[in-house]
């Protein structure tokens, strides 16, 4: 079978029509993104931006989560998965081509970011080979972004309350883990942001390796202390916070969805 013939495919490339389609989505969906980075950029300058632009990273993927609430539970309450369930399409291939727009939606919105402060704002980092491991791991979190997405739309009952616990979730989230305004406490490592944040920060920024302890905060050189856990075991942790959100999200959601 042709691969662009796979219904799975076919599903990620019409959700992709669809988003780019809108210029709106475009707009809300990298605007306070962009607009931040240059806010940050223009308040601390070029040299100190460079341990705060991870966090600008990390807030642009975790806008997945509101992306993909929104996107399951419109094909949930549009009576899209009682069609799918009389049709071979199937739902798998639904979750597979959602799931797969959106991961193509978060590349490209990282891709951008990269362009804007790597590219125009010209921001200090180590090398290419580690802007691309922090491409990686920022794709990595956003995948653990929209399987949070699945979890709120499997709950929510339309996609306007979806896209509110999506918002009601993430934003108190990116300020707890530290990523938008860098601060010391515990509660930190218990926020999924925090890892992807500062493995991105200490390898991009501070050219450190996997073995490399990781530091309690991006205010390394301040406060910062070096934590019991290298930057390999923070990657594990992304890794598997990132299939159990997409485990999870596919379960409650059949299950909220089951006719």
């Amino acid at each position: 079978m042709n691969f662009l013939e796979n219904k799975a495919i076919q599903i990620a490339i019409k959700n992709i029509k669809d988003k780019t389609r809108h210029w709106q989505y475009l707009v809300f969906s990298l605007g306070f993104a962009v607009m931040f980075t240059l806010m940050f950029y223009i308040f601390l300058g070029r040299e100190q931006f460079q341990y705060g632009f991870p966090g600008m990273i990390i807030y642009t993927t975790a806008a997945g989560t509101t992306s993909s609430a929104i996107s399951f539970a419109l094909d949930k309450t549009s009576g899209m998965l009682e069609r799918l369930d009389t049709m071979p399409t199937g739902r798998k291939n639904l979750f597979l081509g959602a799931l797969l727009s959106e991961t193509v939606m978060v590349s490209l919105q990282i891709l951008i970011m990269f362009i804007l402060g790597y590219g125009v704002l010209q921001i200090p980092y180590e090398g290419l080979f580690e802007l691309l491991i922090g491409f990686f791991i920022a794709v990595l979190f956003g995948i653990s972004s929209v399987g949070i997405g699945i979890i709120i739309s499997g709950i929510a009952k339309t996609p306007e309350i979806a896209n509110a616990i999506a918002l009601f979730y993430y934003m108190p989230i990116l300020f707890l883990s530290g990523s938008l305004f860098p601060f010391e406490s515990p509660i930190v490592y218990f926020t999924p942001p925090f890892w992807a944040k500062q493995i991105f920060l200490q390898i991009t920024v501070l050219g450190h390796g996997l073995n490399d302890p990781l530091y309690s905060s991006s205010l390394i050189g301040v406060t910062a202390q070096p934590i019991a856990m290298p930057i390999w075991g923070g990657l594990l942790i992304i890794v598997a916070l990132t299939f159990a959100f997409i485990l999870l999200g596919i379960i409650i959601f059949q299950k909220k969805t089951k006719f």
